[in-house]
């Protein structure tokens, strides 16, 4: 009995495993949080697509108003936004054209551009997904 007693003090004594495990635990927060800022990013990388591309799909408009040689109609404004969101699948996203009044020239057209933005790792975490929204009107010239 008396060798069985510094054997056990000697096994509660040992500390070789600790920094492996507070690495372990650490390691995976930080690892998380990692994640977590990069995913954010992406999110504001593709707001500022989402914001770009509805101000080219305006301008687009714009300068094609209906006495120009070649007019454009909604189709070929949501054809072109689609066209340069890069990194936005097409079906993914909602492209709303409105002129008001008309296409003439002092009218104004508004391209809407919505996208339903689902976090890979804020998924995770709980986070509910976020509409990216952009917005631009201009005159028709």
């Amino acid at each position: 009995m008396s060798k069985t007693k510094p054997m056990i003090l000697k096994f509660l004594n040992d500390r070789s495993g600790a920094a492996f495990i507070e690495f372990a635990l650490l390691a995976s927060i930080f690892v998380t949080l990692s994640f977590a800022i990069i995913d954010f990013g992406r999110m504001m990388w593709l707001n500022n697509t989402v914001e770009h591309v509805a101000t080219e799909g305006a301008r687009y408009a714009a300068v094609r108003g209906s006495n120009k040689s070649s007019p454009v109609d909604a189709d070929q404004v949501t054809s072109y936004v689609q066209d340069r969101a890069t990194g936005i699948p097409a079906a993914d996203m909602n492209i709303s054209v409105t002129w008001s009044p008309n296409n003439n020239p002092g009218g104004s057209v508004t391209v809407l551009v919505t996208y339903n933005y689902d976090y890979i790792i804020g998924g995770m975490l709980g986070f509910d997904p976020v509409d990216l929204q952009g917005r631009s009107t201009m005159i028709v010239n």
